[in-house]
Order: structure tokens, then C-alpha cells, then sequence
């Protein structure tokens, strides 16, 4: 089997993110059908889920609009910014893993975001295995030398962190 290209897997992510987007019902086995009629194969699962949390999540934050525009002629500029891509998906993948319901595999309605109550530094308290900690470390380095300078490791031992980020 010869493997897909970056291309090849951003065309079949683009393709189920566009199925949830118009068809935000649509069941698992539907859309699974759609893709292998598509694309003559299948998608690893937890790929397929995190699309379509993708999907969820974006229909959540925008305001309801009367119908959604196709996205052909904006490829190019998605490509354009893939860097500022990466990097929010890379965030919001540490923020879904470091969910309770990722941890335990149960899912619930979508949590809504806490108000904010203020305007100081927020501390993130993370309980995680070492390897994981690791991970997020490796991250939040990735962030400063990005430039980030609002993000930082306050304290940590072998099994959990406190992450500030301070607001802007």
C-alpha cells in the first residue's frame, strides 16, 4: 500500500471537516461510507474523531451563519498560513488531552469556557505522567523560542506542572 502524501491527507481532512461542517448530524457510519467511496480506503479513527471535535468546536465558536461558504478558492490561503495552523492545533490538542474526558474516555456536552476573571497571570495546574509532562515542556519550549514570551513553567516535580500564562 503506498502511503498517502501530505497533500493526499490534507485533501481527505479538508473533505470530512466539509462533510461535519454541512452535515454536522451526519452518523459515523455515513460519513466512513463517504470516505471510502471518496477515496477508496478508510481513516484511522482517532484521526476521524478529532475532525470532527474539529468540526463541532468550530460550529460552536462562530455565530450562526445562513449557509456556509465553500472553501475552494480559499486553499491557497490556508496553505499561506498553515504555520498559525499548526500552531492552534497543536494547542488545542494539549488542551483536548489534557481534558478529564480525554483522560478517562467518557465524552459529556461541550464544556462552556470559564468567564474570565480578571486580567492577571492564569495558572494552569497539569497532573500527568512523566512522559507527558516531558511532552507539554518540550511544547511550551517550542512556544518561548517562537516567541511567546507570556508562557512559562512555574513549578514542576516528576508528576505535575503549574503553567503560567500571563495576558497580553
Amino acid at each position: 500500500m503506498p502511503r498517502t502524501t501530505q497533500e493526499q491527507t490534507q485533501e481527505r481532512h479538508t473533505f470530512l471537516l466539509d462533510l461535519f461542517r454541512q452535515q454536522p448530524d451526519v452518523s459515523s457510519k455515513e460519513a466512513l461510507e463517504s470516505f471510502k467511496q471518496k477515496f477508496g480506503g478508510t481513516i484511522n479513527m482517532k484521526t476521524f474523531n478529532q475532525l470532527r471535535e474539529q468540526a463541532e468546536d468550530e460550529a460552536a465558536s462562530a455565530a450562526p451563519a445562513p449557509a456556509p461558504e465553500p472553501e475552494v478558492e480559499a486553499e491557497p490561503e490556508v496553505e499561506a498560513e498553515e504555520p498559525e495552523a499548526t500552531v492552534d492545533d497543536a494547542a488545542a490538542r494539549l488542551k483536548a488531552a489534557a481534558t478529564p474526558e480525554a483522560i478517562n474516555g467518557t465524552t459529556s456536552a461541550p464544556a462552556k469556557k470559564p468567564k474570565a476573571k480578571g486580567n492577571g497571570p492564569k495558572n494552569i495546574f497539569v497532573d500527568a505522567p512523566k512522559e507527558h509532562l516531558t511532552f507539554l515542556e518540550g511544547i511550551i519550549q517550542q512556544f518561548q523560542e517562537a516567541g511567546a514570551a507570556n508562557i512559562r513553567i512555574d513549578h514542576a516535580t516528576d508528576r505535575w506542572m503549574v503553567v503560567v500564562v500571563d495576558s497580553k
